[in-house]
């Protein structure tokens, strides 16, 4: 005599955290043989009831929980009643063969592990994703590898809850010794790609949507130029070192255009319209319509011999190296506290300021010389930053408290 009946299976990875959780599935058997289909559904037992073959009222969702349980044991009852009208022996293999095939008889949809997951998610993002969040998502990837070698447990959809959450944080933050930031970024691509694997059913474990899974970002104490420390780099005499003369111009267009260095350094003729440069930033995509200030102007009429009118560009990490160098030369040495987080650790750090100016600190320029300047954020939002929040571009005023003092100074000076 054939039976259905729905079991509590606690899985390795539950057992070793310890979990209240375990596994649903149907166990079908038949002539003594048994197999077992899997609801792809984690409950703690407490919720269960064993008699009436249903998730317990006081379940949260238990109606929903309990229609797509029913909807599973009808699904193999079906295949089980129908072999036996047709004549044949509804074995345990046979009945999993069926279930397991669609309801036209192909295949049933191809599996996937995390990982072959994640590569499809990437291939399949090609043309929508960038290629610098490609290359991030590829960072978080490897990451998670170095960690599920370190931790001697194999990654894959059900591993991923909040007690992974807090031990992947220790071990990124703490063995590697990398910031919250960055841990944060990496939380942040592998919930897009399993909110996409759940969203096209290749998983069905939801520990991830945990409240306490979130994201991490702090606000860290990047610098920018003033206009001041902006006019000693171009009094730099540089006209022994073209290389240089041509990473400091570059920089300091980025310092009035507020592009990116991946934007500012494949500017093209035809992004130049009369004073006005427009161009479709790599990064998000959103057209931004420059106006060309005086000191863009000088820059571009220097090098007008050239295709776009802009020096040729070097490469990110050598224009990193130079502009450290450049800031030296210009003595823009002034000391400078860096704070950052790793883990629960406060990791406090003195530097002289060149020491921190990159590429990226153009752009943070733009942005806090032109609110200094009273420009309104959302003209500096639309025009340049193509920020889609304040929120997002307030990220990028750097202005001191002394600074800030000053500014409400001159602001009631104007108004009185």
């Amino acid at each position: 005599m054939a039976t259905f009946k729905f079991i509590l299976s606690k899985l390795d990875y539950q057992k070793k955290k310890k979990s209240p959780e375990s596994l649903l599935m149907l166990r079908y058997t038949h002539k003594k043989k048994t197999t077992h289909f899997s609801t792809h559904k984690n409950i703690d037992e407490k919720y269960w009831d064993e008699r009436t073959q249903m998730v317990k009222r006081s379940y949260p969702g238990s109606d929903r929980f309990n229609i797509y349980i029913k909807g599973i044991r009808q699904k193999v009852e079906d295949i089980f009643n129908g072999m036996l009208i047709e004549g044949n022996d509804p074995t345990t293999d046979y009945v999993k063969s069926v279930y397991n095939a669609d309801k036209n008889g192909t295949e049933k949809k191809k599996q996937y592990t995390f990982f072959k997951y994640a590569e499809k998610y990437l291939e399949n993002g090609k043309n929508r994703l960038t290629a610098s969040t490609i290359k991030s998502y590829r960072t978080a990837l490897h990451k998670l590898e170095d960690y599920q070698d370190y931790s001697r447990n194999k990654l894959d959809w059900m591993s991923f809850d909040i007690d992974f959450y807090y031990d992947f944080m220790d071990f990124y933050t703490g063995i590697e010794g990398l910031t919250n930031n960055g841990f944060g970024k990496i939380i942040k691509n592998l919930k897009a790609i399993l909110n996409s694997a759940t969203e096209d059913g290749y998983n069905t474990f939801t520990g991830y949507q945990h409240k306490n899974f979130r994201t991490v970002r702090e606000d860290v104490n990047n610098i920018y130029l003033s206009e001041e420390e902006i006019s000693k780099l171009l009094k730099l005499d540089l006209s022994s070192d073209k290389t240089m003369e041509r990473t400091r111009d570059l920089f300091v267009f980025g310092c009035y255009t507020g592009l990116r260095f991946s934007d500012f350094s494949q500017v093209k003729q035809e992004h130049i319209v009369g004073d006005i440069l427009r161009i479709k930033t790599i990064k998000t995509s959103e057209w931004v319509n420059i106006p060309i200030l005086p000191a863009v102007r000088e820059i571009m009429d220097k090098y007008k011999d050239n295709p776009n009118n802009l020096p040729k560009s070097v490469s990110n990490q050598t224009m990193n190296r130079n502009l450290k160098v450049l800031g030296d030369l210009a003595k823009i040495n002034c000391k400078i506290l860096k704070i950052r987080n790793k883990g629960k650790e406060r990791i406090e750090e003195n530097l002289l300021k060149y020491e921190m100016i990159c590429t990226h600190t153009a752009r943070r320029s733009f942005a806090t010389n032109m609110f200094k300047r009273g420009v309104p954020t959302r003209v500096i939002m639309n025009i340049t930053t193509g920020h889609r929040t304040e929120k997002a571009f307030n990220s990028y005023i750097k202005i001191s408290q002394d600074e800030n003092a000053q500014l409400l100074k001159e602001y009631f000076s104007k108004s009185a």
